[in-house]
């Protein structure tokens, strides 16, 4: 059976394009010669287009995850925000559908779906494409364009700046940062994340303090790039007192590499502080600092935006900014100030 996906590779058009092309959307602007290669392809394919569901039909919502299901599996924070969201729906007695990255352009040929929540970071090609097919949608964790599309997140430049206030508090003043490099899309746009961005300029701005880019190591969002990171920066001469790390996974990897220095006898103290506060984060040796971003409330955020709009067919973009929250254990040493 001929798929909306085969009908795109032939016509070398998006499958965002067929959809609304099939679907007669009026406000599509296309040259003529290509509406009607689309619809002689799909003929000839003898592909059936499926009617979209009436408002009085069961309301369907497709879970757009914007990693894999293989990776979501090793992801703790975007596998909580995904069980948060589906909880909130399921609760309600709402039908839902996931898509993960590897399914991701099955999405255009469901024609149930009421609207989408898309978890994570997509490019603005991907958001104009599944805005296109779905104008009901929600962004949770970032926001392609804050102009045009609803979206949750995390106010993470405020969240950095009181990690850094409160080690300060402790006397650090050489305060290092380690984070992971994120790309959007199939065509990889580089993504610099909001903690790595408020790291730099709040390092930057404040003369007390020494870091910034002369002690930010990236690589991946994973325990192991924690592991080497934090090893390659204890290699240096002169060595923060803190690191800020961009999530536990990452926090973790670190702690590691500081237990095996002690183990070989090297007496050196560094304190760790991640973000997200996942269930195992207090079970870490020692237990994790960290900044706490509360998935279920932006989960339950998301699925209010997305009922709202359905109830009003009101898609005039709002945002809604979650305060973060900062979690106090063990990781944190104090230091004399310098």
């Amino acid at each position: 059976m001929a798929t909306i996906k085969d009908i795109a590779n032939k016509a070398k058009v998006s499958q965002a394009s067929v959809s609304r092309i099939l679907n007669e959307d009026k406000t599509l602007s296309v040259k003529e010669e290509t509406r009607e290669r689309v619809i002689r392809i799909a003929n000839e394919l003898g592909y059936k287009v499926k009617k979209r569901r009436h408002a009085s039909e069961r309301v369907v919502i497709g879970l757009v995850q914007w990693i894999s299901s293989y990776q979501e599996v090793e992801d703790p924070y975007y596998y909580a925000l995904r069980l948060s969201v589906e909880n909130y729906f399921i609760n309600r007695k709402i039908g839902v559908r996931r898509y993960y990255q590897e399914n991701l352009s099955d999405i255009f040929d469901d024609t149930f779906l009421s609207g989408i929540i898309c978890m994570g970071k997509f490019s603005k090609q991907q958001a104009r494409d599944l805005h296109a097919a779905f104008p009901n949608i929600v962004f949770v964790d970032s926001n392609p364009d804050g102009s045009k599309y609803s979206c949750v997140v995390s106010d993470l430049e405020k969240g950095t700046l009181t990690i850094i206030e409160y080690l300060k508090s402790k006397g650090h003043r050489h305060i290092g940062f380690i984070g992971g490099q994120e790309f959007l899309g199939p065509t990889h746009i580089p993504f610099v994340d909001a903690r790595e961005r408020a790291y730099i300029k709040h390092i930057d701005e404040d003369g007390d303090l020494i870091g910034g880019k002369n002690d930010l190591y990236i690589r991946n969002f994973d325990g192991l790039t924690g592991y080497d990171m934090m090893n390659k920066a204890l290699m240096k001469d002169k060595i923060p007192t803190a690191f800020i790390c961009a999530s536990d996974s990452i926090a973790m990897g670190s702690l590691r590499a500081l237990g095996e220095m002690k183990q070989k006898g090297k007496n050196i103290e560094v304190s760790v502080v991640g973000y997200n506060d996942i269930a195992t984060s207090k079970f870490f040796n020692p237990p994790l600092t960290t900044l706490k971003i509360d998935t279920k409330y932006m989960g339950e955020m998301a699925g209010n935006l997305m009922e709202f709009m359905l109830k009003t067919d009101n898609n005039i973009p709002v945002k809604i900014l979650c305060s973060t929250k900062l979690i106090e254990r063990s990781s944190v040493f104090k230091v004399n100030d310098n």
